[in-house]
């Protein structure tokens, strides 16, 4: 007999109902990163992980609604689904369907990985395994215990430490310029001052950012400082980072390669300085363009605020770029708000690196749990630099609180007498005994009569 007659004759008649969303994807903003460059599916039975060689996995590429109508189709109802009436009639049971809680997000160990799922409520989003599931706290606890999810978490995290192992204090270098009016690259100045860092022991170097006047560099400049450092620190074996951004993206794609051949230990990224990112989703998708051109080596975001004027929520911006991009390994965090990257350093430290790149708050950032710095201040007093880090490693308190009050003493004796950029390279030049004081157009050297004004002031606290 016709199963649509037994249907009528039952009295009761299932219906099915798929909404069909009429305007694409496309045709919305994103508003997660997974939006952006990701597909997904759906796994119906987040308890079960199934042999990947299996045939029957769970994670079929068949879409969600013909799954779903597929499985009430063949399910029979049983004596627990189904209830009867006093009037004889049965009517099934209400089925309880966990819907996704903000609050889990707060958990320390779901938080680096668990996201709401596009597909709807009943569904979380897992970063790690780029999947959705079914919602339950049960099942994310689940989840998270999984083989799959386990292997998926200890391989990202291994690669990481793989190709980005640097810790300590990072020198962003300053370029050194001829005193001319075209304002050249004095290249010969760059071994010289190589080496005063190095036996200062400087292990990390910074070529192109911001002291070093990056965005004042033509592309090709900044190819040939990156060379000029690159053969330096293979033979002093110190640690490459070369700065590539605030170009145009063309000319940023055409740096990372560069950087690549020649086996850089990272490049770091800043936005793009006039298509400016809106939110932190069009910077993961800058990054992401960048990343796709050189996929072994390792890249990090410097967030500076102060200079780029634009300020992203790095918490949210490292929440969902996790586990997108493979090759972004951390942040740079030049700025003096200390809860705030606090609060990236400890969101997930097993997969991101988070540098402090501020002189003034490096002591609490030290005693805070930071292990990688970057300072203006270690191109002149890596020493002093140094003993901040070890005093508070040994638990000398109050020895550390006096190298931090002699440091910021120094740096206001510094910064007071014009650009930082500018001030800072006259400060070089003292110390170093080279002439490296020279800043390109449309920044200002130092006059020599502030030169001399700020030699006696270093000499007076004992700097010099």
């Amino acid at each position: 007999m016709d199963s649509s007659n037994e249907n009528d004759k039952d009295g009761s008649v299932e219906l099915i109902q798929i909404d069909i969303v009429g305007n694409s994807k496309e045709d919305n903003p994103p508003k997660t990163a997974k939006d952006l460059f990701s597909v997904f599916r759906v796994s119906d039975d987040s308890d079960y992980e199934p042999d990947e060689n299996n045939a029957s996995d769970t994670d079929s590429d068949e879409p969600l609604a013909k799954r779903i109508k597929n499985s009430k189709t063949k399910k029979q109802p049983n004596n627990d689904e189904v209830k009867k009436e006093p009037d004889g009639s049965f009517k099934k049971k209400k089925i309880y369907s966990q819907k996704y809680k903000k609050e889990w997000e707060a958990i320390p160990s779901v938080k680096p990985w668990i996201s709401e799922s596009i597909h709807g409520p009943h569904y979380f989003y897992c970063r790690f395994c780029k999947k959705d599931y079914k919602c339950g706290k049960t099942e994310i606890f689940k989840h998270m215990g999984a083989m799959k999810h386990r292997k998926h978490l200890s391989t990202t995290s291994s690669v990481i430490q793989q190709r980005f192992s640097f810790r300590g204090l990072l020198c962003p270098v300053v370029t050194p310029f001829m005193k001319s009016r075209t304002k050249d690259i004095h290249f010969k100045l760059i071994r010289p001052y190589a080496k005063f860092l190095k036996a200062c022991g400087v292990k990390g170097i910074l070529v192109n950012d911001v002291m070093g006047e990056g965005v004042s560099l033509t592309p090709e400049e900044r190819k040939t400082v990156t060379e000029y450092w690159a053969e330096i620190c293979k033979e002093k074996n110190q640690f490459l980072m070369v700065q590539i951004g605030g170009a145009p993206l063309k000319s940023v794609i055409d740096m990372a390669i560069h950087a690549e051949k020649l086996k850089v230990g990272a490049i770091v990224l800043m936005p793009d300085l006039y298509n400016r990112p809106k939110n932190h989703l069009d910077l993961i998708r800058y990054i992401k363009i960048v990343s796709d051109y050189t996929e072994k080596i390792p890249i990090l975001y410097h967030h500076f605020p102060k200079y780029t004027q634009i300020n992203i929520d790095m918490t949210s911006f490292l929440l969902d770029i996790t586990g997108e991009i493979d090759s972004f390994v951390g942040v740079i965090y030049s700025t003096n708000d200390l809860q705030e990257s606090l609060s990236a350093l400890t969101l997930n430290p097993e997969k991101f690196i988070v540098f402090m790149g501020t002189d003034e708050v490096m002591l609490g950032a030290v005693a805070s749990g930071f292990t990688c710095i970057m300072g203006s201040s270690i191109n002149i007093l890596p020493k002093l630099a140094d003993s901040i880090c070890q005093c508070i490693k040994d638990g000398e308190i109050k020895s550390a609180q006096a190298s931090q009050n002699l440091l910021k003493k120094a740096l206001d004796n510094i910064y007071c007498n014009g650009d930082a950029v500018a001030t800072m390279k006259a400060a070089i030049s003292i110390i170093t005994n080279l002439p490296l004081e020279t800043v390109r157009e449309p920044l200002q050297t130092v006059w020599e009569g502030t030169l001399a004004k700020m030699k006696n002031k270093l000499h007076e606290i004992g700097i010099i």
